[in-house]
């Protein structure tokens, strides 16, 4: 098990650990839309954990491998978040696990974002 956690709370911000897009086998696979898809249901459901939504998200985080997968990621985590839009950083990246073409860290807020 890698040396770190989830998720850790300080103050109002929720800060999650980056995510590769680990199957239930320990697996990478699936291009930059299934890896993006994946990744962002188990950090929704870290959130979730916490009492908080992907509304609540105010900054992500993201590596891609290629910059030729950037507009295929980002149709992808459009879909995820719908009409709410984070801050976000992305950066090309080489990334730690073989296969994987994404990697995807987010900063959620416990306060209400009106």
């Amino acid at each position: 098990m890698p040396h770190f956690s989830p998720a850790i709370r300080t103050g109002s911000l929720l800060f999650l650990s980056g995510q590769l897009a680990f199957d239930d086998t320990g697996k990478i696979s699936g291009d930059i839309e299934t890896q993006t898809a994946l990744i962002l249901e188990r950090q929704f459901a870290v959130l979730a954990q916490y009492g908080l939504r992907p509304e609540h998200v105010v900054k992500a985080g993201i590596w891609i491998t290629e910059q030729a997968n950037f507009q295929r990621f980002d149709l992808a985590f459009a879909r995820a978040f719908g009409a709410h839009r984070p801050t976000r950083s992305t950066v090309i990246s080489q990334l730690a696990m073989e296969g994987a073409l994404v990697e995807i860290d987010l900063i959620a807020s416990f306060e209400s974002l009106n």
